[in-house]
């Protein structure tokens, strides 16, 4: 009997000694979990309970991307895009709420990287990396973790195809500029010898609906070509018109690829200025032509029919986003490494009332051009 009480006093010391004991400190909430408010201190507090936190997933993609339409690709020659993955809820907010990047030579789509949305402030460049005995295809971008935050450089990369890669340029560029009138577009040839082209004469002639005051004669400069041209609208005022042109780049020893814009600002009690018009112009060397590359119409038709089919992204209910801005062209990425395409961007106004802004990729042999669905595109250039 005696053993059997000594046992009992045994149990029980040992539970009174674990009473005493400190407590383990609960594990504090997981990234991404809320802790829940406290009570208030007369509040009878509940015997805690211990719940399984939810497995965070990345959600689904909002928009995924389609292949451009058959017959049009990029070849060897890849792109980097940023593609809206959720737009802002509220109708009052104008930018997406995140961000993921694509990579596309017109027909596949390799991505997203990263796999869960980001704010990519920035898509900075795109660029092959090696990969065993294979090709990465990389982006580095920059990122805004949180409203006011500093920006953070980050490189995405994903696995490319078998037997995708880099690829050497396949011709050289032709060197040009504008020639010393303002007017035309000097282009080298081979041999060192020079040849113009003249610029169409509209891009110079002033308006013929007002009243001209001064006319200012193009000058040359390393920004390219300024024009001036002041209009008088007011008894002491009126408007400065500067038309600026410059070539971007060239293409396979044939095109070169101009930029041309328009810009308005107030003189004396006038109001209001800005950029009014730019346009992309190709110039031909083998025809000896310089024409727009496409018409505002037709960029508009192509926006309407690429959202319809569920190509480009679109806020169903918002009006904002039924009318994509197909205006103010400029060039985004420049030239592919070969020169057969062109890659440049449309841009919202300062409102951010005219839609969401697209890149495009043109095919220069042709004149042949389609939105890309993102706002920020770059070519994937050879690995420094």
């Amino acid at each position: 009997m005696s053993g059997r009480w000594k046992a009992v006093g045994l149990v029980v010391g040992l539970l009174l000694g674990a009473c005493g004991a400190p407590a383990e400190p609960s594990p504090g909430p997981r990234p991404g979990a809320t802790a829940p408010a406290e009570e208030a201190a007369a509040s009878p507090s509940p015997a805690p309970t211990r719940t399984r936190l939810p497995t965070l997933t990345p959600a689904p993609l909002a928009f995924r991307p389609q292949p451009l339409p058959e017959g049009f690709r990029t070849g060897d020659h890849w792109l980097a895009v940023r593609v809206v993955r959720e737009f802002a809820k509220e109708r009052t907010a104008y930018t997406a709420d995140t961000y993921a990047i694509w990579f596309t030579d017109g027909q596949r789509w390799l991505g997203p990287v990263p796999e869960v949305g980001l704010y990519i402030t920035r898509l900075e460049r795109a660029f092959w990396r090696r990969a065993g005995d294979g090709w990465e295809l990389c982006a580095r971008v920059a990122v805004q973790p949180t409203l006011g935050a500093q920006e953070a450089p980050m490189v995405f990369c994903t696995p490319a195809p078998s037997g995708v890669g880099p690829k050497e340029a396949s011709s050289a560029s032709p060197e040009a500029s504008p020639c010393p009138d303002g007017r035309s577009l000097c282009v080298k040839r081979s041999d060192g010898s020079f040849r113009s082209l003249p610029l169409p004469a509209e891009l110079f002639r002033p308006d013929p609906s007002q009243k001209i005051e001064e006319i200012s004669p193009p000058e040359v400069g390393t920004e390219g070509v300024r024009m001036e041209i002041r209009y008088r609208t007011t008894e002491r005022g009126g408007i400065v018109e500067t038309r600026v042109w410059k070539p971007v780049c060239g293409a396979r020893g044939r095109w070169v690829v101009l930029d041309f814009a328009v810009y308005r600002n107030p003189w004396g009690d006038a109001a209001g200025g800005g950029l009014e018009h730019s346009e992309l112009y190709i110039a031909d060397l083998s025809a000896e032509t310089v024409r727009p590359l496409g018409a505002i119409e037709a960029r508009g038709q192509l926006v309407d029919a690429f959202r319809a089919e569920g190509r480009i992204p679109f806020v169903r209910g918002d009006e904002r986003f039924s009318m994509p801005n197909h205006l103010l062209p400029y060039v985004e990425g420049g030239c592919s490494s070969d020169g057969s395409f062109l890659l440049f961007g449309t841009g919202a106004d300062e409102s951010g009332m005219l839609g969401f802004p697209l890149s495009w990729v043109a095919r220069l042999e042709d004149r042949v051009i389609y939105p890309l669905p993102g706002d920020q595109a770059r070519w994937v250039e050879k690995s420094p």
